[in-house]
């Protein structure tokens, strides 16, 4: 009699070692897969950031020493770069008259009146439920 109980202990422990083992290596193969996953994310952003960096290098400003160049090279090059410092403060000046345009001809609730109504998503009514007509019905009588 004491050989069958201790046969099923010993059975009862080899199942419950294989149940925790099967949990163990099941938790490991579903921790590498998502590792494999975040090491092709990680590349592939590592990817784009060098993208990103080789062509901020490419359009880096010439910082080189200008001391021995001739003046008006200089003079030159800080013409070309007033030009531009014109150009994107014209784009701000038109970008700003059209913000102080909508400022002056609206009030900051007809704004945000407006954005609300046009943002929000349109409403569907609720369906009626058996128990919401039983209900109405009930009250009515």
């Amino acid at each position: 009699m004491w050989g069958g109980v201790w046969t099923v202990l010993v059975l009862c422990a080899l199942v419950f070692l294989g149940w925790i083992v099967w949990g163990v290596v099941s938790a490991g193969l579903r921790l590498m897969r998502e590792a494999g996953e975040a090491g092709q994310t990680f590349g592939a952003a590592s990817q784009r950031v060098s993208d990103a960096v080789a062509q901020a290098e490419a359009a880096r400003a010439d910082t080189s020493p200008t001391m021995f160049d001739p003046p008006a090279e200089l003079h030159a090059r800080v013409q070309r770069r007033r030009e531009v410092r014109r150009g994107r403060r014209d784009d701000r000046r038109g970008r700003q008259a059209a913000t102080w345009q909508v400022w002056r001809t609206s009030s900051w609730l007809e704004r945000r009146q407006s954005r609300g109504r046009s943002a929000a998503p349109p409403r569907v009514p609720k369906l009626e439920t058996r128990r919401d007509v039983a209900r109405t019905e009930s009250l009515g009588s």
